[in-house]
């Protein structure tokens, strides 16, 4: 079953995969290196890397370390990208709701 995300999860799924894969290709290592780095299984950094998977932020900071940079580094903003969809608030939904018995 395929999972269903909100546009900002997927958003921030494709920034962490192309930073990921852009810091990979600039420091010429490979997703089996990387892995061994950071002490994660080859095919789960295939995975996020192919937004397949949702990565905790315990492995963003695995992945970080690895690659001796700031993990908000792995989720920054690529330019020329759209501007961020916001999240929804909890006030912003229950505003939308009809009012009980209406």
């Amino acid at each position: 079953m395929k999972e269903e995300l909100k546009p900002i999860q997927a958003q921030l799924r494709s920034r962490l995969s192309k930073n990921l894969k852009r810091l990979r290709a600039t420091q010429k290592i490979s997703q089996e290196a990387l892995a061994d780095l950071a002490g994660l299984h080859r095919t789960y950094v295939s995975q996020v890397e192919r937004m397949i998977t949702n990565i905790s932020l315990d492995n963003i900071v695995l992945l970080a370390g690895a690659l001796q940079v700031d993990p908000a580094e792995l989720l920054a903003k690529i330019e020329g990208e759209d501007e961020p969809v916001a999240a929804e608030s909890r006030a912003a939904k229950k505003a939308r709701r009809p009012a009980p018995g209406a």
